[in-house]
C-alpha cells in the first residue's frame, strides 16, 4: 500500500440503494485502485425516493466514499436552476470535507465526464489538485447512439479532454468515436473491472435437464435489443424447443417494456428477476448454459466478461472489442440485429453441439481484466505521473 499520495474519483454516475447498478463499474473500478492507494469517491445526486437530503460516508479499507443524495425538487419552472444550485454547494461541502480528512490528494479522476465536469472546477479548487484523469464510460459519442449533443456539454467535455493528463476509453471503437467528434485527448485503453474471486468457474458436472440462457442488462432496447431477443426465443418456442430464460436487470420503464413485450408475444418459458445485486449473479451465470446478448452498440459489455469469468457460453453479437476476446471455443459472435443469426446459435446450444473450454474462458479475465490487472494498471500510471509532477 502506498500513502504517499491518494486520488480522488469523481463520479457522475455511482450505485445506490434505488438503482443499485447504476454506475457498478465505477465503483469496481475505485475498489480495485483502493488495494494499492487510498481512493476517495465523490458523488452528489438527485432522488425522488427519499424524505429528506442524506450524506453517507463508508469506508471499506482504503476506498472511501462520500455520497449526498438529495431530494428532488417539486417545482417544475425552476426545477432545473435549483438542482443546478444544489449540486454546486453539495460538491463544495464535500469538497471542503474531503480536504479536511485527507492532506497527500495528489490526483482527480473524472468518472464519466457529463455532467459531474460541471462542478469538477470547483473540486480542483478547494483540493488544489493541479493534475487529473478521465475515465469515460458513456456510449453517447458512438454514432449508433449519438447522443453527444448540446453546446455546454461539447464545451466542456472539449475542455476536460483536451487538458487531461490521461483520457482512459473501453475500445477502440470508443476511442475513434471521440476523436471523431473533436476531442483531442491523451488517450489510452483499459476496460472493467471483474470480481474473479466470486465470478468462477461453474462446476462441469451440472448439467440442466432444459438448456437455460440467460440474459443480463438494463433492458434498453435502443441499445441491448431485448426486444430481438424475446422474439427470436418466442419463434424457437413456437418450434417446438424446450428451454429456460432468465432475463436478469432492468429498471423503470425498460423492465415494464420489456415484460409487456414478452408478454404480448405469449412466451411462457421466461423469467424476469430485476435488478440482482452483484454478490448474487455468480450463481446466475454458474448455473447457466449459456449468456445471450443481442446489442446493437456497446462500449464494453461486462455481462460478458462476467459469464466469461464464470466458463460460461456467450453469444454477442459483434461490438466494441468483444470480437477480439472471443474465439470458437468460448463463445460465439453474430451479426448485428440477425435474428436468424441468433436462433441458429442457440439452437446449437439447445442441440448440444457446443462446447465451452470453461478454464480458459475464467483466465481469460482473470489474466486481463481482474481488480489485480486493472488495479494495477492504474496504480502503475498514476505512480509514473507523481514522479513527473513532484
Amino acid at each position: 500500500m502506498n500513502h504517499n499520495f491518494s486520488v480522488v474519483f469523481l463520479a457522475s454516475w455511482y450505485p445506490y440503494y434505488d438503482y443499485l447498478t447504476h454506475g457498478i463499474f465505477i465503483k469496481n473500478h475505485a475498489k480495485a485502485l483502493a488495494y494499492r492507494c487510498n481512493v476517495i469517491v465523490i458523488h452528489v445526486r438527485s432522488s425522488d425516493v427519499i424524505e429528506k437530503n442524506v450524506l453517507e460516508y463508508t469506508q471499506d479499507n482504503h476506498l472511501h466514499e462520500y455520497v449526498i443524495v438529495f431530494k428532488k425538487s417539486k417545482i417544475p419552472l425552476f426545477k432545473k436552476i435549483i438542482h443546478f444550485c444544489k449540486y454546486i454547494y453539495y460538491y463544495y461541502k464535500l469538497s471542503k470535507l474531503v480536504k479536511r480528512n485527507f492532506d497527500n490528494i495528489r490526483f482527480i479522476q473524472i468518472n464519466v465526464i457529463y455532467p459531474v465536469a460541471l462542478f469538477f472546477y470547483i473540486v480542483k479548487k478547494i483540493l488544489k489538485v493541479k493534475h487529473y484523469t478521465v475515465f469515460e464510460q458513456w456510449t453517447g459519442y458512438l454514432k449508433e447512439d449519438n447522443q453527444y449533443k448540446g453546446l455546454l456539454r461539447k464545451w466542456i467535455t472539449k475542455r476536460i479532454v483536451k487538458k487531461a493528463s490521461k483520457v482512459w476509453c473501453l475500445c477502440e471503437y470508443q476511442e475513434k468515436s471521440m476523436i471523431e467528434r473533436g476531442l483531442y485527448g491523451n488517450y489510452d485503453i483499459i476496460g472493467n473491472t471483474v470480481n474473479t474471486n466470486i465470478f468462477q468457474v461453474k462446476n462441469s458436472d451440472i448439467k440442466n435437464p432444459i438448456k437455460k440462457f440467460i440474459h443480463v442488462s438494463t433492458l434498453d432496447n435502443a441499445q441491448k435489443n431485448i426486444f430481438g431477443i424475446l422474439k427470436v426465443f418466442n419463434e424457437l418456442e413456437k418450434d417446438g424447443y424446450q428451454f429456460e430464460l432468465i432475463i436478469i436487470g432492468g429498471h423503470g420503464k425498460y423492465l415494464t417494456e420489456a415484460k409487456e413485450k414478452a408478454q404480448a408475444l405469449n412466451l411462457s418459458q421466461v423469467t424476469f428477476t430485476g435488478i440482482i445485486e452483484q454478490d448474487a449473479l455468480p450463481n446466475y451465470y454458474q448455473s447457466a448454459d449459456a449468456l445471450v446478448m443481442f446489442s446493437n452498440y456497446e462500449t464494453f459489455c461486462v455481462a460478458v466478461y462476467e459469464a466469461l469469468s464464470c466458463g460460461t457460453y456467450v453469444i454477442t453479437t459483434k461490438v466494441a472489442d468483444l470480437d477480439k476476446l472471443i474465439t470458437p471455443d468460448i463463445g460465439r459472435i453474430v451479426q448485428i440485429n440477425n435474428e436468424q443469426e441468433l436462433k441458429q446459435s442457440i439452437i446449437e446450444v439447445i442441440e448440444d453441439n457446443v462446447i465451452c473450454n470453461s478454464q480458459k474462458a475464467h483466465d481469460l479475465i482473470e489474466n486481463n481484466f481482474s481488480e489485480k490487472i486493472i488495479g494495477q494498471k492504474f496504480y502503475d500510471y498514476y505512480c509514473e505521473l507523481n514522479k513527473l509532477t513532484l
